[in-house]
């Protein structure tokens, strides 16, 4: 009676979850339910149904879990792959940039000791390159110290053949030959006053012509360039009056020296050639001096490089702003890379770079050479009006492994982008 109370139970707890999910017991529904009902009818069988439901909610329970740990554990498989390209690119830094020569741009200036300076030829032109020490130009005091030069030497030659007759002794043509030498030297004197004379006439005109187009250029008649034309005239004759003055001095001495030499030339002294000797170190400094002037006459290529811009043209004096020209190592082009602050810690020496430009067909390689040590506002600005124009930057140099395609394009603004 008990176990067909159960029977009735379940078939009445069947019908119930029937009704629930809509469904209408069908005859085979109910021809299992009869057979249930009487397999539970012998009480031997009864006791093994329970446990038999729990089992299969348990490994149904187990099998849940073991789906929903495999998802949880592998979020990759519902992670786009769009992502991994995301991080691909993260790894690049890209910045702008700019290039420049191996050792930067260098603008050649004149010799400082010689003050301003006019140039009166140039040796190069712009694209022609040039080694270390090569003379590119002229100065306006190279003939004077040309001259200055020869004079040196030769007085440096008499200076050495003075010496020599005096440790030889007075011989009986040497006083002949010592009285020629005054006549010489007193005619060097007369020659350097008729110079200096002329001069100072020259020099007196150009004053007063410089004196009257000044006051023609107060008035508005000429222009700066005509004045600046007369007031070099007479700088340049200043300066020729003053080496003239100098001239007469030295002449002079000479002719002392050779007075003195004159009466003595008979007696042989230690102190005499002690004197002698004097005089020919002082003309080998002076040889030394000159040829030192002349080389400040000069100016040299400080690199081996290329004229990438002349910024004086013959006939003009040196500018001291810009100096002569703008020279560079073209042959090793450099990008120097703006990156922000925040990104320089991913920055290594020997990273790999790209550059690109419009300029210029394809990409370019290179790899990090140096990173800078202080930070700056940016300089490479580019073409985006939304872009920060005040931010803080490092300057990172990229050593290019080939410049062919980019040694004439010094300045140039490119895109960077550097592996991280």
């Amino acid at each position: 009676m008990q176990v067909d109370n159960q029977a009735d139970k379940q078939v009445e707890t069947s019908t119930e979850i029937g009704n629930i999910s809509g469904d209408t017991p069908s005859t085979a529904a109910r021809s299992k339910t009869s057979t249930m009902k009487n397999a539970l009818e012998p009480k031997s069988s009864n006791k093994f149904v329970i446990p038999a439901i729990a089992l299969a909610l348990a490994a149904l329970g187990v099998s849940i879990w073991f789906v929903i740990g495999r998802f949880s554990s592998n979020p990759s498989a519902s992670t786009p792959a769009t992502n991994t390209s995301a991080k691909d690119q993260q790894k690049a830094i890209s910045a702008l940039g700019r290039l420049e020569p191996q050792g930067e741009v260098i603008k050649v200036a004149s010799p400082s000791a010689l003050g301003t300076s006019r140039i009166v030829k140039l040796m190069v032109k712009e694209g022609d390159t040039v080694k270390q020490g090569q003379v590119i130009a002229i100065l306006d005091s190279y003939d004077r110290s040309v001259a200055a030069l020869l004079q040196a030497q030769s007085q440096a030659q008499e200076s050495d053949r003075n010496l020599a007759r005096v440790r030889a002794g007075a011989k009986s043509g040497d006083i002949v030959a010592q009285e020629g030498n005054v006549m010489s030297a007193a005619a060097n004197i007369k020659s350097v006053e008729a110079n200096a004379t002329r001069i100072k006439s020259e020099l007196e005109i150009a004053v007063r012509d410089y004196n009257r187009f000044l006051e023609v250029f107060k008035e508005g008649a000429i222009s700066q360039t005509i004045l600046d034309t007369y007031r070099l005239k007479v700088e340049t004759l200043q300066g020729q009056f003053m080496q003239s003055q100098q001239q007469i001095q030295q002449a002079q001495f000479q002719l002392r020296q050779s007075q003195g030499l004159l009466s003595s030339v008979r007696e042989v002294r230690p102190t005499d050639i002690q004197f002698a000797e004097a005089q020919l170190q002082t003309a080998i400094v002076n040889v030394k001096k000159a040829e030192v002037d002349l080389d400040l006459a000069q100016v040299r290529a400080p690199i081996d490089g290329q004229v990438l811009k002349i910024n004086s043209k013959t006939g003009e004096v040196v500018s001291q702003t810009n100096g002569v020209m703008d020279l560079g190592n073209t042959s090793q082009m450099y990008v120097v890379a703006e990156i922000y602050e925040t990104d320089i810690g991913k920055i290594k020496v020997g990273q790999t770079a790209t550059i690109e430009s419009e300029a210029f067909e394809g990409l370019i390689t290179g790899k990090v050479d140096r990173i800078g040590l202080r930070i700056a506002k940016n300089d490479v600005l580019g073409t985006d009006p939304a872009a920060k124009t005040d931010v803080r930057i490092i300057e990172v140099k990229i050593k290019l492994d080939d410049s062919t395609k980019v040694s004439g394009l010094t300045n140039l603004q490119v895109r960077v982008k550097i592996d991280n």
